[in-house]
């Protein structure tokens, strides 16, 4: 593991916290304008802080990599694999807003 690049690990944690703040503080607030608005931010809010929360952990599992001079496989794969969860649930987000948004605008095209 003597290739793995120490400056690719200190973004990864760094805009990855950020990221992962800065999505989780503006979901919860989108949740909190639409109680008094529609209810249609409350799902995206929901989405917006569960991704956040995987952002933020990909940086903290950069940092404990950074941090501890073990750079064995059990690390990086520990941040391999929220990466994966992150992919997967962003995978899983994009479709469900495909199939949402492809009727709703056949349907106001047809109008």
């Amino acid at each position: 593991m003597e290739y793995l690049e120490r400056d690719n690990l200190k973004r990864i944690a760094k805009w990855g916290k950020l990221v992962g703040v800065t999505s989780i503080i503006f979901s919860s607030l989108s949740i909190i304008v639409s109680f008094f608005g529609s209810l249609g931010g409350i799902i995206g809010g929901v989405t917006g802080i569960i991704t956040g929360y995987l952002f933020y952990q990909t940086g903290v599992e950069a940092s404990n990599i950074i941090s501890s001079d073990d750079l064995t496989a059990g690390n990086v794969n520990e941040l391999l694999n929220k990466y994966g969860n992150l992919l997967l649930i962003m995978g899983i987000l994009t479709i469900i807003s495909l199939v949402l948004i492809i009727p709703s605008i056949i349907i106001l095209l047809s109008m």
